[in-house]
């Protein structure tokens, strides 16, 4: 009965044994496991990670490319509306050309009127009005003039011209060396006093003609109204062709 008893006894023995090594390395295998899946989901997230950060960079691309697009169709808007101006311009140039052409004759031609004019008509103003010429005809000859104010320039003194013929007018002058007081009425009659009034003119038939002192007389009182020192008022002062006649002088320079 000893012999048996013993055998049975090393079994029990034995089994709690190689049952704690095969727990052992199921543990060292759950825990193998473990740092195995830890590690895959460190992969993963890491993974996870970069795909965030490529499709954050994809979308800026695409967005870029997007702003791209929409700036070189702008500039193509752009450039295609520069060229239309371009042809605009290049149009218009060939027009002023044109036009130069024609009007720069015409411009030399109001010149050459209103100097006839200036120097058939009353002359009053006379360095005054022939600066103003001068000053024109130089300025058609500059390349740094625009054709359009060189025009502009003619037109003005042509206004000038035809205001002369709205207005009377008061002015100091010298001529021939000696000054005198002249009185405009309009471009219908010229005078002139001497300084002292003990001598009066009237320009007629292209010179200077003596007044009386009867048609002198009122020509004091012409001049104050012209500068508008005494309320407008008719007088009675001779024009040329007649002996005398009434001429209205009205205030703010005005004269019919």
């Amino acid at each position: 009965m000893n012999r048996f008893t013993l055998p049975l006894a090393v079994s029990i023995l034995m089994f709690p044994l190689a049952a704690g090594a095969e727990i052992d390395a199921a543990s060292r295998m759950v825990l193998k496991s473990d740092k195995d899946s830890a590690a895959i989901q460190q992969r993963i997230n890491a993974l996870d990670d970069s795909t965030r950060d490529k499709l954050e960079e994809t979308r800026q691309v695409l967005a870029r490319a997007e702003q791209l697009a929409l700036y070189n169709s702008q500039m193509e808007a752009i450039i295609a509306n520069q060229e239309e101006e371009k042809l605009s311009l290049d149009q218009q140039i060939e027009d002023i050309n044109d036009t130069e052409q024609g009007i720069l004759p015409l411009m030399q031609l109001m010149l050459s009127q209103l100097e006839a004019d200036i120097e058939t008509g009353l002359p009053f103003l006379k360095e005054e009005r022939a600066v103003r010429l001068a000053k024109l005809k130089a300025s058609l000859g500059r390349a740094d003039v625009t054709v359009s104010e060189k025009f502009r320039r003619v037109l003005e003194a042509l206004q000038i011209e035809v205001d002369y013929g709205r207005t009377i007018e008061r002015y100091r002058e010298n001529e021939d060396g000696r000054a005198f007081d002249y009185l405009r009425i309009g471009n219908v009659a010229l005078y002139r006093r001497s300084l002292d009034a003990g001598e009066s003119w009237i320009w007629a038939d292209g010179d200077w003609q003596a007044l009386s002192g009867d048609l002198a007389k009122p020509l004091e009182r012409a001049a104050r109204v012209a500068e508008q020192s005494v309320a407008p008022q008719i007088i009675v002062v001779p024009i040329p062709g007649t002996e005398t006649s009434e001429s209205k002088i009205s205030g703010n320079k005005g004269a019919e």
